[in-house]
């Protein structure tokens, strides 16, 4: 596998306002990155999708209040970008071990959809793996047109690209 230098993260509190936070900086960083729109598009979506997983599922409504009646840490999760061989990745870190399960679609349920989008626009190059102590990072890959992947292996991508890695 080959090293990446396109990558980012951003820590973020797993509360509702992270969806919002990881999606914008999203878009700025694949800008900077001079990703073509078409993929810029899918992965603001799967970020959205996986970040309001982690939120749901393990921010603060999660984490019940101390028995001292003081208030609970503020659960944390984080956003993870970056490019190798021919895919961007996605990866979203949260503090549940529970893992993701994709739910049957149904006309009547009003969510349980988001996994099944993720894995149509990652092709179902998605998953999840624990992390110690606990957590885990719910992961995904989008394709790289060839033209982008070739511009990338020439180094043809400008300077801003490079900077926005420490983003």
């Amino acid at each position: 596998m080959a090293a990446s230098f396109l990558q980012c993260r951003l820590d973020l509190a797993c509360e509702p306002s992270a969806v919002h936070f990881a999606r914008s900086h999203t878009q700025d960083v694949l800008q900077k990155w001079q990703m073509p729109e078409e993929v810029s598009f899918d992965a603001g979506t799967v970020v959205c999708e996986l970040v309001t997983n982690a939120v749901r599922h393990a921010g603060q409504a999660a984490i019940p209040f101390k028995k001292d009646g003081g208030q609970p840490p503020v659960p944390q999760c984080a956003l993870t970008l970056w490019v190798a061989n021919t895919r961007l990745h996605i990866g979203v870190w949260d503090q549940s071990v529970k893992r993701p399960v994709p739910r049957p679609p149904s006309a009547e349920a009003e969510s349980g959809r988001g996994l099944l989008l993720v894995a149509g626009l990652t092709e179902g190059q998605w998953g999840a793996v624990g992390t110690a102590p606990e957590g885990k990072i719910v992961w995904a890959a989008l394709p790289l047109p060839a033209s982008y992947r070739r511009r990338l292996a020439l180094g043809w991508l400008s300077r801003g690209a490079s900077e926005a890695v420490s983003a």
